[in-house]
């Protein structure tokens, strides 16, 4: 898959899709080259608000909490891949769909490109704007899952499909909502 094709994965279920289904990277390849690198990325941006902006965000709070949230996070995230995965491929198997752990974690994993990516803006100071960043971000995830189930999950059957995207977008929003309760929690108490 070339980068220039991840955007189009946001809309479409061939583009990018059918190459990386025909790929078929194994997990610990997705593991290695996109989930660690790209979970380091909150992890530093955590880090960063913490040591530039920390009294905007949390005045109370020293920069070791800040160092102990960014790790935290960073482990937590590794997690939560692996767990959506699972999820993924119960939720398929519960719909009769055939469906392997690589592919479930490849889907899990590039779900979670847009919230990773959503960190960059805590370079700006603001609140509400990272906030809308992170709900453009959990968006754009849904778009991929949406797009990525029949895909990589190898069903033509719409209907099923959009009951499987729509159950894992459910579970995925769920995991995001308590990740972000793990770096706010922690700063205040």
């Amino acid at each position: 898959m070339k980068a220039s094709d991840y955007p189009h994965m946001l809309t479409s279920y061939h583009q990018g899709w059918d190459e990386l289904k025909a790929r078929h990277p194994a997990s610990t390849t997705t593991l290695l080259s996109l989930v660690i690198p790209l979970s380091l990325l909150p992890a530093a941006m955590i880090l960063y608000a913490g040591g530039i902006n920390g009294s905007y965000y949390a005045p109370e709070a020293p920069f070791s909490r800040w160092i102990a949230v960014a790790v935290i996070f960073f482990c937590a995230e590794i997690v939560t891949v692996s767990l959506m995965a699972t999820v993924i491929r119960q939720i398929a198997a519960m719909r009769d769909f055939s469906t392997d752990r690589d592919s479930a974690y490849l889907l899990a994993a590039l779900g979670a490109v847009p919230l990773w990516l959503s960190a960059l803006t805590l370079f700006v100071p603001s609140i509400p704007f990272n906030a809308l960043c992170g709900a453009i971000g959990l968006g754009a995830a849904f778009c991929l899952l949406y797009h990525g189930v029949p895909s990589l999950l190898g069903t033509t059957e719409d209907i099923e499909a959009q009951d499987v995207a729509y159950l894992v977008m459910s579970v995925g929003a769920a995991a995001w909502a308590l990740l972000c309760a793990m770096v706010l929690v922690p700063l205040f108490f």
